[in-house]
């Protein structure tokens, strides 16, 4: 038994394998930043499965408890600065009435 969409859309999901090992395989970035790349987004991206799977991936490459505490809290930075600057666009947009 496959995963849904290998059953569902087999070429897409035989397309979409094919990038994902691509991607994971032999590049010009190296395993253990890969694994923290992939961890950030999975962070940022609220995805549970895909976050428990690369802390066992980014612990496997290398990766401390600790420093994995602090990637959660670099995501967290980043994405609460973006969210700020974000709000500043929309406030001068819709709202800053000629102040």
């Amino acid at each position: 038994m496959g995963l849904w969409f290998e059953e569902k859309a087999p070429e897409m999901a035989k397309g979409w394998w094919e990038f994902y090992n691509a991607c994971e395989g032999d590049s010009k970035l190296d395993s253990k930043s890969k694994a923290m790349i992939a961890l950030a987004v999975a962070i940022h991206g609220r995805c549970p499965h895909c976050t428990g799977s690369r802390i066992k991936k980014a612990m496997a490459a290398g990766f401390s408890k600790e420093e994995i505490a602090e990637a959660i809290m670099e995501v967290a930075l980043v994405a609460s600065g973006t969210e700020l600057f974000w709000a500043k666009e929309v406030y001068d947009k819709y709202l800053l009435d000629g102040e």
